[in-house]
């Protein structure tokens, strides 16, 4: 608790001619502020203004530098920071040069002592347009030295990543900043979907790193650019486990009899749904023990060239394993696509229905054909 109050520490900065006051960001209001400050604010009284509720309507990019205001002021109570601001006094924009830090009141709350120095040169309004237009979007932005070293985030990377955060730890993958940075010294630029490490938890962020110079320094930097993309990856990846699911579906593994699986093919004979199928066919054989797999196409409609040629590899694969590959239910559209195709299945035997290839594999029936 400071030993004085707020208004005897600030005794004589009521004379300064410049505007000077004090803000309380938890309650979003003037505390303290000088005859100065009244000019700048458009305000007939201290009451007035101190009635004012400046959290009304306040930005989150505004909410997220005030808070790194009070944060770094809070763990260094000798620090100030100097930044420009636009501020709206009845509506007017008024910008100005701010030299912020912190001050307790009278209860030891850390509040934002606030300096204002009006600019007294011409402002780049589209300058001044394109750093607000940064300051308020919600992709990450950063600028960051090829060593590492953060220049400047803009409010929707510290929220991410936090403002005292470096690149090496902004992603899962551990070499991802390394890659990233090079591109100082290659000029390419570098563009992947990450895991990032963010404040709310892994976050899929689609990355674009480029080099810059520093307007500063003159020197290279990268500008780092992240977009989460967490939404759109996981809607793909429910839309891929719901197309393996349908995979499965139209291609189960069916225990027929002892010693024999039947697998129904239903819909086209893609390479996708061939893939699938050999997927889980080959360790279901060996798990079931299988001596005779049934591959019945009576509602399979159409081939691609690659299913086929999947298919005839998975006829082998059968036989490989030691087990019998016998096809059923070959419709007449079906048999000529396959004669067209050149596709051999000589290997398996043919049968007109599962019937009569549970038959054939009793040993009660030879295939009606080869």
């Amino acid at each position: 608790m400071p030993e004085t109050s707020l208004a005897e520490r600030l005794r004589g900065v009521e004379r300064l001619h410049f505007p000077v006051w004090v803000f309380d960001a938890d309650r979003g209001r003037l505390v303290w502020a000088n005859d100065a400050a009244l000019g700048l604010w458009r305000s007939p009284s201290r009451e007035e203004l101190f009635a004012r509720n400046f959290a009304s309507g306040e930005s989150t990019a505004t909410r997220t530098r005030i808070d790194g205001y009070l944060r770094k002021f809070r763990e260094d109570k000798g620090a100030h920071i100097e930044e420009h601001w636009t501020f709206y006094p009845r509506g007017e924009p008024v910008q100005v040069r701010c030299v912020l830090s912190g001050i307790e009141d009278d209860e030891g709350r850390m509040l934002l002592l606030n300096e204002a120095h009006q600019q007294t040169k011409e402002v780049d309004l589209r300058g001044l347009r394109g750093l607000e237009a940064l300051r308020h979007v919600s992709a990450m932005v950063a600028l960051v030295t090829p060593e590492g070293a953060v220049l400047v985030m803009n409010p929707a990377a510290e929220r991410a990543f936090g403002a005292a955060s470096v690149p090496s730890a902004w992603f899962e993958d551990a070499g991802a900043a390394g890659r990233l940075l090079r591109s100082a010294e290659t000029n390419e630029v570098v563009h992947e979907e990450l895991v990032a490490l963010t404040n709310e938890g892994p976050r899929w962020h689609a990355v674009e790193a480029r080099r810059a110079t520093d307007p500063a320094s003159g020197k290279h930097v990268v500008v780092v650019h992240q977009v989460d993309v967490t939404e759109r990856r996981e809607h793909e990846a429910l839309i891929e486990a719901q197309q393996r699911e349908i995979l499965e579906l139209s291609a189960p593994l069916l225990d027929v009899a002892e010693g024999v699986v039947a697998v129904p093919i239903v819909a086209a004979l893609t390479e996708a749904r061939s893939a699938e199928l050999e997927r889980r066919l080959l360790p279901g054989l060996v798990e079931r023990g299988a001596k005779v797999v049934v591959f019945d196409l009576t509602g399979a409609t159409a081939t691609e060239g690659a299913g086929l040629s999947q298919l005839v590899r998975l006829l082998s694969a059968v036989r490989l394993l030691g087990a019998r590959p016998m096809v059923t239910g070959v419709r007449p559209a079906l048999a000529r696509e396959l004669v067209q195709s050149g596709a051999d299945l000589a290997g398996a035997a043919m049968t007109r229905s599962l019937r009569d290839a549970l038959s054939v594999s009793r040993g009660a029936d030879k295939p009606l054909r080869r």
